[in-house]
């Protein structure tokens, strides 16, 4: 005795295989952002009681963040970041994704909080504004290593006047692997080592603000 199959049986039957192959093809799209993991910076007292205004400013030329090889390599890369906060135990606690400004704005108010540092987002009479100008952030692919450079320009201004400045530059790579985690480690190891090099207390005190 045959078992038919009831019209309706292969109608659910094609819809399941058309939702299993959409699936699939979603699992491999290209992703659009670069992951930048950063480790919470230990909380101090330094800049208990101080007040500053953050800015982020790219003043790039060339605001092409990957390289003809690594746009290669991270086909669908829309310049955003998926930024995630990596405490001691290793836990990653995510902060959503950002495009360059945000991920730098939010990486250096993390520091001047763990320092003690109140950051605000008017202008107040007094409070200093600190801007950090990128000057180069690039993400390049030779010889099967992901290679990443960073540099920009932290200066600090009260009432319209620069009272401190400093410059900043690094450069990172590392081994391809599997998949994009190569270029998402590079990339994090950079931007956490450009970022805490900055002497945020010494950028105070020359200031004269400490």
């Amino acid at each position: 005795m045959h078992t038919r199959t009831r019209p309706h049986g292969k109608v659910i039957i094609f819809l399941l295989s058309i939702i299993s192959a959409l699936a699939l093809t979603a699992g491999c799209a290209p992703r659009a952002y670069l992951i930048v993991d950063y480790p919470i910076p230990a909380a101090s007292d330094q800049l208990q009681g101080q007040k500053v205004r953050l800015q982020i400013m790219d003043r790039r030329t060339d605001k092409t963040t990957l390289t003809f090889p690594a746009a290669r390599q991270f086909a669908g890369f829309q310049d955003r970041y998926s930024l995630a906060w990596v405490t001691e135990n290793r836990e990653r606690i995510l902060a959503g994704e950002k495009y360059l400004e945000e991920l730098y704005f939010e990486a250096f108010k993390k520091r001047l909080e763990r320092l003690g540092a109140e950051v605000v987002s008017r202008e107040e009479p007094g409070v200093p504004l600190m801007q950090v100008l990128i000057n180069t952030f690039i993400i390049d692919f030779q010889d099967r290593r992901w290679i990443a450079r960073m540099s920009y320009e932290a200066n600090m201004t009260v009432d319209n006047r620069l009272v401190a400045r400093e410059m900043m530059k690094g450069e990172a790579e590392r081994v391809k692997i599997i998949g994009r985690k190569g270029a998402d480690d590079t990339l994090s190891d950079i931007f956490t080592t450009i970022v805490n090099r900055l002497d945020l207390a010494k950028l105070f005190q020359q200031a004269g603000l400490m």
